[in-house]
This record gives structure tokens, sequence and C-alpha cells, in this order.
């Protein structure tokens, strides 16, 4: 059997995808552990991840959802979060969206947090400064 290679086009061509079919694929095309799926070990990539199936590990990523059927046991660090199922571990992330659907029952250290009404939290919320560089101000003469 031969190697499968995935080649991506260019979204600056017209054609037939509209513009948020073009934004979607520069973001990146999801992983997508499935419902069905159990993976053992722990995960990483520099993309967009869902997971609707069962991780038994750490996943590290930029993006991550967690679908209403996800169950993961191991530490989360990314950008962004979207918890729509069930975490026993740490979160770290600029941003954690928590729906009402939402069991975390561990640590969460963010930026920015959102929590809607039915979410179930069991641990303590460590909000992080944003961390800003010093911005030096040059002042010289003019002409």
């Amino acid at each position: 059997m031969g190697a499968i290679t995935i080649r991506r086009t260019s979204s600056k061509r017209g054609g037939m995808f509209s513009k948020t079919d073009r934004a979607m694929w520069d973001k990146g095309v999801p992983s997508i552990i499935s419902a069905k799926m159990s993976v053992t070990g722990n995960l990483s990539g520099d993309g967009v991840m869902q997971v609707d199936g069962t991780v038994e590990g750490d996943i590290l990523c930029a993006e991550l959802t967690l679908g209403e059927t996800a169950q993961v046991r191991g530490d989360i660090e990314c950008d962004t979060v979207y918890v729509h199922g069930t975490i026993n571990g740490e979160i770290c992330a600029r941003s954690v969206n928590l729906s009402a659907t939402a069991r975390v029952t561990g640590d969460i250290q963010h930026e920015e947090l959102s929590i809607e009404a039915g979410a179930h939290l069991e641990g303590r919320l460590l909000r992080r400064e944003v961390t800003r560089l010093p911005v030096n101000l040059v002042v010289g003469e003019t002409d």
C-alpha cells in the first residue's frame, strides 16, 4: 500500500469555496478523536484538535474542543479550550470556556475564563496575569 499525501492548496484562488470555508482551511482542519475512539498516551500538535472520545494522557495543542461525550484523564495545555465534556486533570490555557455540560475535576490556570450556568468544577481557578512587554519610549529631536 502506498503513502497518502495531503497537499494544501492556496486559499487565495477563486472558486467554489466561500470566505468562511477558506478561513477555516487557513486555521487548519481539526484533528478529531471520534466518540467511539479511545487513545492512551499524550497528544500534541500545533493546530486545532477536537476530542469526542476518551483520552488517557496529556493534550498539548493550539485550540481544543472537548465534545459532550469526551472523557479526558490528563492535563491540558493550549491557547484556547472549549469544554463540553469531562476532564480529570489540570487545564492551563489563555482562554478557557466551560459550557453547561462541562465536568472538570482539577485546577484551571487561565487569563480569560467563561463558565456557563450548569457547569461543574471541582478545583481552583488561578488567574494568570497577562504578560506585556515593557514599552520603551524614544524621545528625539525633530528638524
